[in-house]
């Protein structure tokens, strides 16, 4: 078992209490309250704790009763806008479906607890240009930085909207599932929000695969909580073995869905009854607990260093010139519109990384940090089968 502190022990059973309910199994009389909520604002998941929190801590900590007040407000400007998007898009019979989000939350015991950031959507490749008119037409704005290798960015009443025309990334391709989705999409309610979603299958793909990339930069708590709440809605023996084993053998995710999923049975109170996951390596079940605890959602915690260490670790996967080439591909804003500079990329991408060494002013002992961070973190991904 992992050695966790009072702070990070009580988070995860509020975590636990917070989506199975039960009581907090851990004294409590000694914990840093500030700490517990530092970290959960770190792993965004300040929404789904602050209401088991204990009320005489509420009570004389403003900051708890704060934070839920502000949820519930963005949370209903997300919501409208979301209805608002899903109305525009069904009146022109454009496909689409929301990804994550909504799409996440209808899992949860509170679904309206979840933290929302961006509103991510799909559309069939045949779809985008009459999408792209209809959303400049009804007051959608380009983002000042609005083309990326796989969406368009978009911001309408505070809310950013991010038009998808490609989902898979890292040369992980999802796509073909992503396609059959939209065809077979399912529309699900919270509350009084109706969205367009993918099918159970493919919705599970796009969660995994969701923790996959986001474990080179950061993987965090709510991206794991994800994962566990759709485990425990939908993957119990029966569709893991007749459905889903054989898409994740496919993708080669077999390995990291078992680790992730055991440790949510071990750390986050996710039942024992999915034997699916039982034969997860438990030594790697903690390895990768203490990297959430280290990166906190989408590697927020790491600070400067975030750059250097995903650097360093993609410059290991792929080599340093193709490392080079990709990453060059994304950063460079010129190559988005001008793709005749393509085989420029990896020299542009050399400058920018002197570019973020001089701006983020790393000592040695700190680039020292990074790169050792870097090499746990690659030794973790390779026990994963995801290197």
């Amino acid at each position: 078992m992992v050695q966790l502190d009072v702070s990070k022990i009580v988070l995860l059973e509020l975590i636990k209490k917070s989506q199975f309910g039960g009581a907090i199994e851990f004294p409590i009389e000694n914990c840093d309250w500030d700490l517990v909520y530092s970290e959960a604002q770190n792993q965004t998941v300040l929404g789904i704790i602050a209401p088991e929190v204990p009320v005489v801590v509420r009570e004389s900590d403003e900051k708890w009763q704060k934070i839920q007040d502000q949820l519930f407000a963005f949370n209903l400007r997300y919501f409208y806008a979301e209805n608002e998007l899903t109305k525009l898009l069904d009146d022109a019979d454009i496909p689409f479906v929301i990804l994550k989000g909504v799409s996440a939350a209808i899992y949860y015991s509170h679904p309206e607890r979840r933290s929302m950031g961006d509103i991510d959507f799909i559309v069939p490749q045949d779809c985008l240009e009459k999408t792209q008119k209809l959303l400049v037409d009804n007051q959608y704005v380009l983002e000042k930085q609005h083309t990326y290798k796989r969406h368009i960015g978009y911001i309408k009443n505070g809310i950013s909207f991010e038009l998808h025309h490609h989902y898979s990334h890292d040369g992980f391709d999802i796509e073909d599932y992503l396609i059959e989705g939209i065809k077979n999409r399912v529309y699900e309610k919270i509350d009084y929000i109706e969205f367009s979603m993918l099918p159970k299958l493919s919705n599970g793909l796009l969660l995994l695969d969701h923790l996959r990339h986001h474990l080179r930069s950061g993987l965090g708590l709510r991206q794991v909580i994800d994962w566990m709440m759709y485990v425990y809605r939908i993957l119990d023996d029966s569709f893991w073995n007749t459905e889903f084993e054989y898409v994740a053998q496919e993708k080669g995710l077999v390995t990291f869905a078992k680790t992730v999923t055991r440790m949510c049975q071990i750390y986050l109170g996710l039942p024992n009854t999915f034997t699916w996951c039982m034969d997860a390596d438990l030594a790697v079940c903690d390895l990768l607990l203490e990297s959430l605890f280290i990166s906190g959602n989408f590697g927020r915690k790491n600070g400067q260093g975030r750059s250097i260490e995903m650097a360093s670790v993609n410059i290991k996967k792929r080599g340093l010139f193709r490392y080079l080439q990709l990453a060059g591909e994304h950063n460079w804003k010129a190559y988005h519109k001008h793709h005749y500079l393509k085989p420029f990329c990896w020299f542009y991408q050399i400058f920018h990384l002197v570019w973020q060494g001089i701006k983020t002013g790393r000592n040695r002992k700190q680039l020292r940090n990074d790169f050792e961070r870097s090499h746990d973190r690659y030794e973790l991904l390779k026990k994963l089968g995801i290197d």
